[in-house]
């Protein structure tokens, strides 16, 4: 578009009672969850990805995206997957919600200072404990959260027609594969190590004829529901991030150096997707 296109696309929507902003501002996006949870280490960050903001969200200070992986900060409104933009700054004020690296392990969570001097990282929800930042630990605040960003992924027509089947067709037992599926998922869940790792069971059951391709919601869901307490649940928006490059191949064809991550992370990734094939077969085998 031209640059007098979009100023009447942005004229069009003001005058709809909206209030557009141009993004063409660039902000680096660190593509590593960060928990907000037990502290953990970054995963596997990738360099030079920028997301473009409109100016005045970034003002004059450095700035980066994250994602945010974990529950600790439920109840201020911040979920597993939501994005948050992050000033850079070594000082912050109690009730700032930052990114802080303890002992090299990062966590986002509120500050906040006792009337003793004691610093604490308190987390939003009861199920987890605030942690003092003590002398002896190597602590560094990364930044402060000034922006809170939920992305709206677009839905596959695969998981639409999905939807609407249900709703057509009549009650009936269990659809062919799902009961073997969420047999398999209860079965592996315990080796998935981060929500990432969960594509692996999904491309594994994929290729072989028990779940069909781009049903990331229907598998999304359903790994919520049989494992709802698992620390890494998956998201839709990450299953389909993770299905490129020798990922969107099946499982027999992946190339570790082919691959979005090499070495033990990609041995990680074949070693899941194994396993599920061979718990695969072997309910086959004794069915």
């Amino acid at each position: 578009m031209t640059e007098e296109e979009i100023g009447e696309v942005l004229g069009m929507l003001e005058c709809s009672g909206m209030n557009p902003r141009l993004c063409d501002t660039p902000v680096e996006y660190v593509d590593v969850p960060v928990r907000a949870g037990t502290p953990a280490m970054p995963g596997d960050a990738t360099a030079g990805e920028y997301l473009l903001l409109p100016k005045d969200m970034v003002g004059r200070s450095p700035m980066f995206v994250i994602d945010v992986e974990g529950d600790s900060m439920k109840d201020a409104g911040i979920l597993p997957g939501d994005r948050l933009q992050i000033q850079v700054t070594p000082t912050v004020d109690d009730g700032d919600i930052v990114v802080a690296c303890i002992d090299g392990e990062c966590t986002v969570k509120a500050f906040f200072r006792d009337g003793n001097g004691q610093s604490w990282l308190v987390p939003c929800n009861d199920k987890y404990t605030p942690i003092a930042l003590r002398e002896e630990m190597n602590v560094r605040i990364l930044g402060r959260v000034v922006k809170h960003m939920r992305e709206m992924p677009r839905i596959s027509h695969a998981d639409l027609m999905h939807s609407i089947r249900r709703v057509e067709e009549a009650p009936a037992s269990a659809a062919p594969g799902q009961k073997e599926c969420a047999e398999i998922i209860a079965q592996v869940a315990a080796g998935v190590a981060t929500r990432r790792q969960w594509y692996a069971v999904y491309r594994a059951l994929v290729d072989t004829g028990v779940l069909e391709q781009e049903r990331y919601m229907t598998f999304v869901d359903m790994v919520s529901r049989i494992v709802p307490d698992h620390p890494h649940l998956p998201n839709t928006e990450v299953m389909r991030r993770m299905a490129v490059q020798s990922f969107r191949k099946p499982v027999r064809q992946w190339d570790m150096y082919d691959a979005p991550v090499t070495g033990v992370r990609f041995e990680a990734y074949a070693r899941i997707a194994k396993d599920v094939a061979e718990a695969v077969e072997k309910r086959r085998r004794t069915v």
